[in-house]
């Protein structure tokens, strides 16, 4: 860095620029911020939407008509193609892998996959949002117009608009506003600005693929700005932590993905070494950074003995990788690291650590601190705040449990992966309204895309209106219901 040069400057020197895509093109702001890697070098430069442009944004969707069902579907296919292919904003995909890896701490491999995996999630999109409509509903009402008198449902949308508040876990989180596009709404993204590169990428994409300006918003924001492109959109989407829950849990136009606090139950003392390994996956696997690791492991038989063999088993993983690049978990800011190991220290009470807290932070020679992993040994199923401890990086409570517990210890879950179990604890978890996911004998950070998440988000994007056509000209008079067959 020049003599003087500040992080803005850097930033400009690099040459990488993030501008707004608003519904009339490209715009720069005076109101720009700088993007850091986890190293603290400036790697970009960001424009910032201000409130007035936001909301003139959000007017110009909602006059704005959707494109036809199958056009979309055929932009979304070359988008995808671009994503991957094209220079988009003067990047490649690779140079663009580059920058994602720097600023989100997950190491280079992970990037590339998941950032392969947008593109897929561009491509899919359509099929992955029709899997929400129910049986009984058709996609237009002139599927239901042909069968005069009889009728149908029609899957029809609840908005036109849609804004996506987007943390920066993974690129693949723009998979839940995608399928919004692909279903007719106008989309605003507020990317994260620690991870902004990902979401810029893709509806540069799109406009390259014939997507008008109107159809997808690349709109930062400082926080401020969040609840005035939620409140201008017709719906929203909102990610984060426990704060996002608590700001926008409560609104039926808001659906929030906040913690996952994913768990692991082990029964009948299944304390295999395929067990370990399938536990250790679902701690670690996306750099234990995800809202489906397994942040809890309840074991019934010997906890500590499992707690102190998954321990070796994630060590083993990390061992000679966290200098590299192909570090387990995330790599964050020095002070970042120093925060959250705090954290673990206060949330640790009462538990015992398999691995050292000395060990869990990892100096990088590439700059920063690579994290985990951690395991503790809690006394009992309960208590000490240590099932409501999620943290970024792959940290894991194992503590006792016995049928007598049942299902208490495992709400407010994500997903619950069941080792074993007989098919009452499985009855009795998906009765259960606060767990969303179950599994058996699969990994909870298990996913192809296809499956629900918090539900399918169609779900929550759409709604069935009944559409019945009367018969045409010269066509006989279906014979009216009885009043006994309307009760």
């Amino acid at each position: 860095m020049a003599p003087g040069a500040g992080p803005a400057t850097a930033a400009r020197e690099t040459g990488v620029d993030l501008p707004l895509l608003t519904h009339r093109g490209t715009l720069r702001t005076r109101a720009r911020e700088t993007v850091h890697g986890v190293d603290g070098r400036p790697l970009a430069t960001l424009s910032l939407a201000p409130e007035l442009l936001v909301s003139q944004a959000l007017a110009a969707q909602r006059r704005t008509d959707p494109l036809p069902a199958p056009e979309r579907e055929r932009r979304l296919r070359e988008a995808a193609d671009r994503f991957l292919g094209d220079v988009l904003g003067g990047l490649s995909f690779a140079e663009h892998c580059a920058l994602v890896h720097a600023v989100s701490g997950h190491n280079a491999p992970l990037t590339a996959a998941l950032s392969r995996g947008v593109a897929e999630a561009i491509a899919r999109a359509p099929s992955r949002a029709d899997r929400a409509r129910p049986l009984g509903s058709v996609r237009s009402w002139r599927e239901a117009e042909r069968e005069p008198g009889s009728g149908s449902g029609v899957w029809t949308r609840r908005g036109e608009t849609l804004a996506a508040v987007l943390s920066g876990n993974t690129p693949t989180i723009q998979n839940g506003w995608l399928q919004a596009l692909a279903l007719g709404y106008r989309v605003a993204v507020r990317p994260s600005r620690r991870e902004p590169f990902t979401a810029h990428r893709v509806i540069a994409a799109l406009r390259a693929a014939g997507f008008r300006d109107t159809d997808a918003l690349y709109l930062p924001s400082a926080h401020a700005g969040v609840p005035v492109l939620l409140r201008r959109a017709d719906l929203g989407l909102a990610y984060g932590g426990a704060d996002v829950e608590a700001a926008y849990g409560a609104s039926p136009a808001v659906k929030v993905a906040g913690p996952g606090r994913s768990k692991t139950l082990v029964t009948g003392g299944r304390l295999s070494p395929q067990t370990l390994e399938a536990v250790a996956d679902s701690v670690a696997a996306l750099s234990g950074t995800a809202c489906v690791n397994t942040t809890t492991v309840l074991v019934e038989g010997d906890h500590v003995r499992f707690a102190r063999d998954l321990a070796r088993v994630l060590r083993e993983r990390a061992a000679g990788r966290q200098t590299t690049e192909r570090y387990l978990g995330p790599r964050v800011a020095e002070e970042t690291a120093r925060s959250l190991i705090a954290s673990v220290r206060r949330g640790a009470s009462g538990a015992r650590a398999e691995i050292p807290l000395e060990e869990v932070a990892t100096p990088h020679p590439q700059g920063g601190v690579v994290l985990g992993p951690a395991v503790f040994a809690a006394s009992g199923p309960g208590g000490g705040g240590v099932f409501g401890a999620e943290l970024p990086f792959p940290c894991v409570w194992v503590a006792p449990w016995t049928p007598a517990d049942g299902t208490g210890p495992l709400r407010d879950s994500l997903v619950v992966n069941v080792v074993g179990g007989e098919g009452e604890l499985i009855d009795a978890l998906l009765r259960e309204p606060s767990i969303t996911n179950v599994y058996r004998d699969t990994p909870t950070v298990h996913s192809d895309g296809d499956l629900p998440h918090e539900g399918y988000l169609g779900d929550f994007l759409m709604r069935n209106k009944a559409v019945v056509s009367g018969p045409r000209t010269g066509r006989p008079t279906p014979r009216a219901p009885s009043v006994q067959g309307l009760l």
